[in-house]
């Protein structure tokens, strides 16, 4: 772990004061007062928008109420107002997945529970501690059609979807299905493949189905992953496909192996990546959260890092907004992250081909009948083009 007098280059009085309360809930740093090593009290306000832009708000506020942290009346008021809707999102979230996949079992249809408010139940002190923004669901790609029809009877109501006559190409390049349940205000989302075509290859839902495990919580009982697959399954999003430009994702991390010290010891981790060409993004994102929370890594799992790296994890504004083939800042940062260069000429490779390739926007906005669908890989770069010309930030 990184002394955080060392860290004041890098970071911000503001930025410090976030990863002095991490580093209080995973290692033991010790209630040190913030000013021993900022030069001046913090904004609490812009304290408040990092954490806002990070996803951390529930988690820092249980830190500062922990501790008995003297902090300022009206930011702790805010997190503790953060806390208590998210504790209650959480909860709806939570007997929402039971419902879900009780429903689908009954069909035949097997479905996993990760991230979200099935990893803050598994991993957290108590489940209103991390911000939940969807559920995410592994499915076979055989059963997205039931799925799909099941969520339809149930009246969740489409958002990222395709019509089904173009399923199947759909589900061979892009990842999920989203679809937004009016009743529980959240979206779920429906995942074949953990990424993108153009992100890379990644373990499929059968490489996982051996793994599953119930898993019962005051909320429900659902299927979720044993440990080290689960862990797999959330480095995909963390690690390998947003390379950790969320502390969110640090402290998911960091909870996972708080309470599974020897988790990274199973050689399927490391092989997994060996295998997938992520060997590089995964242990420098674990030495970035050893080195940031004090989480114990094996030499095995370690690797030198920059100023850079430790900088992405707590960037404001966050350091990669639009993880995307057409981002030129997310294009360089995954070439930097790539394991050797045949991995790199296969990344710009893929990205390239990805502006002709329909995504669910393109064949919604076209609408065409299945017969004129080559027309949509013309179609798709102008499109493209158009909506680059006129996009206006947000003020």
């Amino acid at each position: 772990m990184i002394p955080l007098k060392e860290l004041a280059d890098t970071y911000s009085n503001e930025q410090l004061f976030l990863l002095q309360l991490c580093r209080l809930y995973f290692s033991g740093f010790g209630k040190t007062d913030f000013h021993d090593f900022a030069a001046s009290p913090p904004d609490w306000q812009l304290v408040y928008k990092i954490a806002m832009a990070h996803g951390v708000r529930p988690f820092i506020y249980d830190v500062i109420l922990k501790y008995d942290l003297d902090v300022d009346t009206g930011f702790k008021s805010r997190l503790e107002n953060d806390h208590r809707v998210m504790l209650q999102r959480n909860m709806m979230q939570a007997i929402l997945t039971t419902k879900i996949t009780t429903g689908l079992k009954d069909l035949g249809i097997t479905v996993i529970a990760y991230k979200g408010t099935a990893l803050v139940s598994r991993y957290y002190d108590n489940i209103g501690m991390r911000e939940s923004i969807d559920i995410d669901l592994i499915a076979s790609r055989t059963d997205i059609g039931k799925i799909e029809d099941y969520f339809i009877a149930s009246g969740y109501i489409p958002k990222e979807t395709v019509p089904r006559n173009y399923l199947k190409f759909y589900q061979g390049f892009f990842k999920d299905m989203v679809y937004r349940v009016p009743k529980y205000d959240c979206n779920i989302e429906i995942h074949w493949s953990l990424l993108n075509g153009f992100a890379g290859k990644y373990p499929p839902f059968e490489f996982f189905k051996p793994h599953i495990e119930p898993y019962k919580q005051a909320y429900g009982e659902y299927a979720v992953l044993s440990p080290p697959f689960d862990f797999l399954a959330t480095i995909s999003n963390h690690l390998v496909k947003d390379m950790g430009t969320r502390f969110k994702y640090m402290i998911d991390i960091a909870c996972i192996l708080k309470k599974y010290p020897a988790l990274l010891d199973d050689p399927v981790i490391l092989s997994t990546a060996v295998k997938f060409g992520f060997k590089k993004r995964l242990m420098k994102g674990l030495s970035v959260v050893s080195s940031l929370t004090g989480v114990d890594i094996p030499p095995s799992c370690s690797t030198t890092i920059k100023s850079e790296d430790l900088l992405v994890p707590l960037q404001y504004p966050v350091a990669l907004s639009s993880l995307q083939f057409n981002n030129i800042r997310f294009l360089k940062h995954s070439l930097r992250s790539q394991d050797n260069i045949v991995n790199k000429a296969r990344f710009l490779l893929r990205s390239f081909v990805y502006f002709f390739i329909p995504s669910y926007i393109d064949i919604n906005t076209f609408r065409l009948p299945i017969f004129l669908f080559p027309l949509l890989f013309i179609l798709r770069p102008f499109r493209l083009l158009f909506e680059k010309i006129n996009f206006r930030p947000k003020k």
